[in-house]
């Protein structure tokens, strides 16, 4: 539920929507505070715009969390603009949209073995990947840098050159080298 304030704000950035036709973070409805207990020292501060289902930002600070949501807001403006989408207008209420995945269900069987062995899930865990799944959204960099020696464990398979962490690329190179 959203506070008058947070209502409020979401009125007033929509209709401040009509007097330009592209949109920057600072003309979204932003909401930010502290993410909580027991939340990572990198993600202690949590940013999402107001009536979407996402992106969010984290960061150590309130300024750094916004400036990560900034940036993720910029990544689904390329995203949108390359599918030829427009951006949601500020205080619409955007729907959830699942990522595609094609890639990271083509081998079902090393999909849920990837869950279990490497994210640590327990059989039939309601856990969804996507194909825009990485490894950096289980954890901060060390807990990522954890995850790839793990892989290289289990399945022998080096995925340190794959910056993004990309879990469909993951398994893309751990199927191909089976």
């Amino acid at each position: 539920m959203y506070t008058v304030r947070e209502r409020t704000l979401i009125v007033l950035k929509w209709l401040a929507s009509f007097s330009r036709s592209e949109w920057r973070l600072c003309d979204y409805p932003v909401r930010a505070r502290p993410n909580g207990v027991g939340a990572m020292p990198s993600q202690e501060w949590i940013a999402q715009i107001l009536n979407w289902p996402g992106p969010g930002g984290t960061g150590v600070s309130k300024e750094g969390a916004i400036t990560n949501l900034g940036e993720n807001l910029e990544g689904i403006r390329a995203h949108r603009r390359a599918n030829g989408q427009k951006m949601p207008r500020p205080g619409s209420r955007v729907p959830v949209e699942f990522a595609p995945t094609d890639r990271v269900l083509a081998d079902p069987a090393l999909h849920d073995d990837f869950i279990i062995r490497i994210l640590g899930f327990a059989p039939g865990s309601p856990v969804f990947i996507s194909d825009q799944s990485s490894l950096s959204d289980f954890g901060d960099e060390s807990y990522v840098a954890t995850l790839r020696t793990k892989i290289a464990d289990v399945y022998g398979i080096d995925v340190s050159d794959l910056k993004g962490g990309l879990l469909c690329e993951i398994l893309e190179r751990i199927g191909s080298n089976r």
